[in-house]
């Protein structure tokens, strides 16, 4: 519809043009088209090297998706990971924390009900479809297809699902363009406050470093790494303890790393740090701050992405009987394509510009060598959380939308053919507040602290990646919220979300668009 209405325009200012001023309209017009082949040819090529014949659709048993998503790894895992190498470095031996993780356990077991709710058909094509639950429209038969259902894929895998040339070619017409023209913007900007603080004509807003590293753990998806608490009766207080065993980071060398163990503590009653160690090393809050942000962008949010995959379904068939989630899933399938094989070239420009070190360019690409070790890494059992309910705004919205969300799943699951619940919950939802908050928690790119000694390289990328990549993208012409979808699936879910909290429900998006 929008899309019509957009085309509709432009050949109305065409015609309007032709008719006042036609020599300047159709030499205008015949540049514009010779400029959009060129761009048409440059996106084939692109498409030709990375999709034609290296990407298979999910219904070929190469596809990673075509398998089940692979499973959550169990909280014992989880826990004999983190003693074991706690046990690596002496600072850990007086920690308090550690002996409520040794005694950790599941608070919180899965219910059946919820697991099948969320489980995929075994088809990527709609078969049966007796009543579209108000779309008005209905199709039957069943097209070959068939995803495999028994065997579970051996890790996450963030860009691998194909799309074909006209969708691809979309994407780089309708999203990637607004994508660059924002980073590019917000960079320029980020250029320039640096250049005037490093002269000391402006000055960032102050920051509470403290309260800050509680806000980055609490009001985000690396929540999912707390273990314990302290006891009630602990002369400590009220702490919550924070474990990232085999810690993906950057250092100063711009060489990838693997720490054994990052654990942080801080105070669930005034929601400050209290401490946090890298192996052998004490951090103070700016430090840690760093690391958590890094975390964030480098690790844990990519799993995000990577779970979406088997949330979204491109199949052409899709097109009439549920057109906003074909739409929604093209444009998660493409920015996980520009997240993951474009994003490193970019560097280079960042280099020149003098945001980022010559180190990031290096061959070993150290920020994809972090990508593809948390991806592979996967995500833990994380039924405690839900100890942290009271204290999250975030977790508080997350845990109770979800088993909305997977209600209505499993209500509308027709329309959805081939589609885990769960990862579309981690797609749309999880992700989109994912960025939301981080984007409000870290108000300013300027305090991370570049010249650190330690971790100042992460920090380049850190300033780089909160200008440009974490707010909307501005001038889309199709929607990507689930309010005002007109979908019945999607106004489902916010209709009953916003009741819990309206600000976040109006920030849900249908799609990986940022």
């Amino acid at each position: 519809m929008i899309a019509k209405a957009v085309i509709t325009a432009l050949l109305s200012c065409a015609l309007y043009g032709v008719y006042h001023a036609p020599i300047q309209t159709l030499a205008g017009l015949l540049a514009f088209t010779l400029f959009y082949l060129h761009y048409v040819f440059w996106v084939f090529k692109k498409w030709n090297a990375d999709f034609s014949g290296h990407r298979t659709t999910r219904r070929n048993k190469h596809s990673p998706s075509n398998r089940a998503m692979p499973p959550i790894k169990t909280l014992e895992q989880n826990k004999e990971l983190i003693l074991n190498n706690s046990k690596l470095h002496e600072q850990f031996d007086t920690c308090e924390l550690l002996n409520n993780v040794k005694t950790m356990a599941v608070t919180r077991k899965e219910n059946k009900v919820i697991r099948e709710r969320a489980k995929r058909t075994m088809s990527l094509s709609v078969s049966k479809f007796e009543q579209m639950r108000g779309l008005g429209q209905k199709m039957t038969g069943a097209l070959l297809g068939s995803l495999n259902m028994v065997e579970a894929a051996d890790e996450l895998n963030m860009d691998h699902v194909y799309v074909s040339f006209f969708d691809f070619l979309w994407g780089y017409t309708f999203i990637g363009p607004f994508s660059v023209l924002l980073w590019k913007r917000r960079t320029i900007v980020l250029r320039i406050r640096q250049f005037l603080w490093k002269r000391g004509l402006i000055k960032p807003s102050d920051c509470d470093y403290e309260a800050l590293c509680a806000t980055l753990l609490l009001e985000q998806t690396q929540a999912i790494h707390y273990c314990a608490k302290t006891d009630k009766d602990s002369e400590r207080g009220n702490i919550a303890g924070f474990f990232f065993a085999n810690f993906a980071y950057v250092d100063n060398d711009c060489n990838y790393q693997v720490a054994d163990l990052f654990a942080v503590d801080i105070d669930l009653d005034t929601k400050r740090f209290v401490k946090a160690k890298l192996d052998d090393i004490n951090l103070n809050a700016k430090e840690t701050v760093i690391l958590l942000w890094f975390n964030t962008i480098a690790a844990q949010h990519v799993k995000l992405h990577s779970m979406a995959n088997w949330g979204v379904n491109v199949d052409d068939a899709l097109a009439d009987v549920n057109p906003l989630f074909r739409r929604s899933s093209v444009v998660t399938v493409m920015y996980n394509y520009f997240g993951y094989t474009s994003f490193n070239g970019f560097f280079k420009t960042w280099v020149e510009e003098g945001l980022a070190s010559p180190g990031w360019e290096d061959p070993k690409k150290p920020f994809v060598q972090s990508f593809n070790h948390s991806i592979k890494e996967g995500v833990w059992q994380h039924g405690q959380i839900v100890d942290l309910v009271k204290y999250s705004e975030f977790i508080n919205f997350v845990v109770k939308v979800r088993s909305i969300f997977l209600a209505e799943f499993q209500k509308h699951k027709e329309i959805f053919p081939g589609t885990d619940g769960e990862a579309m919950f981690v797609g749309t939802i999880l992700h989109s507040l994912d960025h939301y908050f981080a984007d409000w928690n870290l108000k300013d790119p300027l305090w991370l602290d570049v010249d650190d000694p330690r971790f100042g390289k992460m920090a380049e990328v850190g300033r780089v990646v909160k200008a440009g990549f974490v707010s909307d993208v501005p001038g889309l012409y199709f929607h990507k919220r689930y309010k005002g979808s007109g979908h019945p699936f999607y106004e489902a879910v916010y209709r009953k979300a916003a009741k819990i909290n309206k600000k976040l429900a109006d920030n849900m998006d249908t799609c990986i668009i940022k």
